[in-house]
């Protein structure tokens, strides 16, 4: 059994976020932890970002009303799917630094990319959900509000240990999503015969993931990735350091959450510590 946090910002509540845990727990029952946290307030500019922003003391508005409500309907979500879980919430100023802590006692954290940021400001947005997946202790899935379960996994490789360790800890912890179509690709500006440590990586990939295949893509933008995706049915992608890998020299600014917001797809996210 697996434990999963799925983390709630004050009165947003994410269906998919939650529509995601639910079908894990179909296939392998799993622990749902629910964290809910008070919603964020940058208006004062109070908050610092990078190099563990997550700690750093926020403005807060808390309504508990609204939030006890998502509390009720996450427990009513949970016994009505027969899913095991638990309410953890902490209405502090350090409430961020609560969820890396729940994070380093999980196997996975699960945000929704458009509730959990809906009242931030996008400029902000950006940077801290770059906060909070750099400074977890676990792998991350950012999930949609609507998006089909993944039939094909697309894992980012770009020779990194990073990159590796993300491909490692999806497999890990989804075997039975690794026996679905699966896409190695990596991604440059100009193509090579070979990939980065071509025999090891496809010693280690096709020990997890049995219906594999490698691509090479020549891709100078982001957008161009994006549009090569959107002829990939139901895809996820599993992805290294969030913003820190090598595909970070051909996207510039790599997989923001702005990028995630508008492609409807899950994001698998694990860095090497």
């Amino acid at each position: 059994m697996r434990k999963v946090v799925i983390a709630f910002d004050g009165t947003h509540y994410s269906n998919g976020a939650y529509e995601f845990a639910k079908r894990l727990n179909e296939t392998e029952r799993i622990l749902l932890i629910g964290v809910f946290l008070p919603a964020l307030d940058f208006t004062e500019f109070n908050y610092v970002f990078g190099g563990g922003g997550m700690y750093v003391p926020v403005q807060m508005e808390i309504d508990e009303s609204k939030i006890k409500k998502n509390i009720d309907r996450f427990e009513d979500n949970c016994i009505r799917d027969d899913i095991e879980f638990r309410v953890h919430m902490d209405p502090s100023s350090y409430s961020l630094l609560k969820l890396q802590k729940e994070s380093r006692f999980a196997d996975l954290l699960i945000i929704g990319s458009q509730q959990f940021y809906d009242n931030l400001q996008r400029e902000y947005a950006d940077e801290f959900l770059r906060d909070i997946l750099h400074d977890a202790e676990c792998p991350i899935i950012v999930a949609p509000e609507k998006f089909n379960f993944p039939e094909n996994i697309i894992l980012a490789y770009d020779g990194t240990r990073s990159s590796v360790f993300a491909i490692k800890m999806f497999a890990y912890l989804f075997g039975d999503l690794c026996k679905g179509q699966t896409t190695l690709v990596y991604a440059t500006r100009r193509l090579h015969n070979s990939l980065p440590d071509e025999d090891y990586i496809k010693e280690l990939a096709a020990r997890h993931y049995s219906d594999l295949t490698f691509r090479q893509l020549e891709l100078y933008k982001l957008e161009d990735f994006h549009t090569w995706l959107q002829d990939i049915q139901h895809p996820m992608l599993v992805t290294g350091a969030f913003g820190r890998s090598g595909w970070s020299d051909i996207f510039k600014k790599s997989f923001c959450c702005s990028d995630i917001y508008e492609n409807k797809y899950p994001v698998f996210i694990a860095h090497h510590s």
